[in-house]
């Protein structure tokens, strides 16, 4: 009977960044194998991931919910065979992975940024190697460095000519995100003259949280401005005109603009394979709306105390990290500029007129991200070891 390979993602960002490139790498190599890609609950989530996932090259699909119910001893979703085959985590929970394969009887791997290890595994794979050097209570010849997945999902876009004038905006694909920062970032590109602005609309954004981000109202607060629509065009008040593009257009935006404005995230180890010099923007005047994966989600819905502890709880958080962008996390230095705390726009405008009025700096920093970031090849490496093990 032919074996199943069972792919778990937790999150947007591994939806397109990892098992994007995987199924592909996997339909290249062996066309008749069997993928069915299972979603895992994500604070992160915004409901549209079932869609995304439907357009890769898979053959079943298990929501959330079925995988949850199948994990808690539940009935096992029709997807799965249960015949032979492997389980591989795609992030998520530590433990999702070997819960899965021990009720279907397929051995587990994890493919992680983050060394945790968990006994029900049989393959802990990393994306480099101090994560490899970190890896927690490891058996050393079950963790490996095969690289990272991200760069594959970029090497399938052409390079593009740098436009040396244009910006592009990335404000994230989750809905917190793009309701507080596309009219934020927009405000920004109002105090940076003479230049293109490009934003790319996530997928997972719907119409309605879209509206919410364009009219500002969230943002007010701190200087954020309202956008009116015209045809794909988004305009600010003094005029200054962002064009709109569609996602598949996202990563030749990231080979063809000369700077970026994000937040943290995935996408900042997107635009460094990219190498393109991005401003990171990690303002905190609402921290509280920043999601936790853990039950202090839920704190911001005590009354009175709830906002107040959480804010707490996320300052201490963020103070234990040196560098929130992955390029300046990966390297330890800090190739792209980091804003962190109560940054107000003219900050945010400040860091990318320099960048855009220094050609030689924008060349180093590429250079630095050309050295430093992960090359592609780590989808063909892990597809090749998932066969393998599946026809043993």
């Amino acid at each position: 009977m032919t074996p199943e390979l069972i792919l778990l993602v937790n999150g947007p960002g591994e939806l397109f960044t990892w098992a994007r490139p995987l199924t592909r790498e996997l339909r290249l190599l062996e066309p008749n194998v069997r993928i069915v890609l299972g979603l895992l609950p994500c604070p992160f989530a915004t409901g549209y991931e079932r869609g995304i996932a439907e357009t890769l090259p898979i053959d079943g699909l298990v929501s959330v919910n079925e995988c949850l119910e199948f994990m808690a001893g539940g009935r096992k979703p029709k997807a799965f065979l249960g015949s032979s085959g492997l389980v591989i985590g795609l992030g998520g929970d530590v433990a999702f992975p070997g819960r899965i394969g021990s009720r279907l009887g397929y051995a587990a791997w994890r493919y992680s940024f983050e060394p945790y290890w968990k006994d029900s595994l049989e393959m802990l794979l990393v994306h480099d190697q101090r994560t490899l050097l970190n890896a927690q209570k490891k058996p050393r010849a079950k963790v490996q460095n095969i690289g990272n997945l991200s760069a594959d999902a970029l090497e399938l876009e052409p390079e593009q000519i740098r436009e040396e004038n244009s910006v592009l905006i990335v404000p994230g694909s989750r809905g917190f995100q793009v309701k507080h920062l596309l009219t934020y970032f927009a405000a920004a590109a109002e105090r940076i003259p003479n230049a293109v602005f490009h934003v790319a609309r996530s997928s997972l954004i719907d119409d309605a949280t879209w509206e919410v981000a364009l009219s500002g109202s969230l943002t007010k607060d701190f200087e954020g401005v309202p956008l009116r629509l015209e045809g794909n065009f988004a305009i600010t008040p003094n005029g200054t005109r962002l064009e709109i593009h569609h996602e598949r257009e996202r990563y030749g935006l990231m080979k063809r603009c000369a700077v970026a404005i994000t937040s943290p995230g995935t996408n900042t180890l997107e635009l460094g394979i990219a190498g393109i010099p991005t401003v990171i923007c990690m303002p905190l005047q609402k921290m509280e709306l920043i999601p936790v994966e853990s039950v202090l989600r839920y704190l911001e819905l005590l009354p009175l105390i709830g906002k107040p502890i959480k804010r707490l709880l996320v300052t201490a958080y963020l103070s234990g990290f040196k560098f929130v962008g992955l390029p300046n996390i990966i390297t330890d230095e800090m190739i792209q500029p980091e804003l962190r705390g109560n940054i107000v726009v003219q900050n945010v405008a400040d860091a990318v007129n320099q960048l855009l009025s220094s050609p030689t700096e924008r060349q180093r920093m590429r250079t630095r991200l050309e050295q430093t970031m992960p090359k592609a090849g780590t989808a063909k490496i892990l597809a090749k070891l998932m066969l393998e093990r599946v026809s043993k």
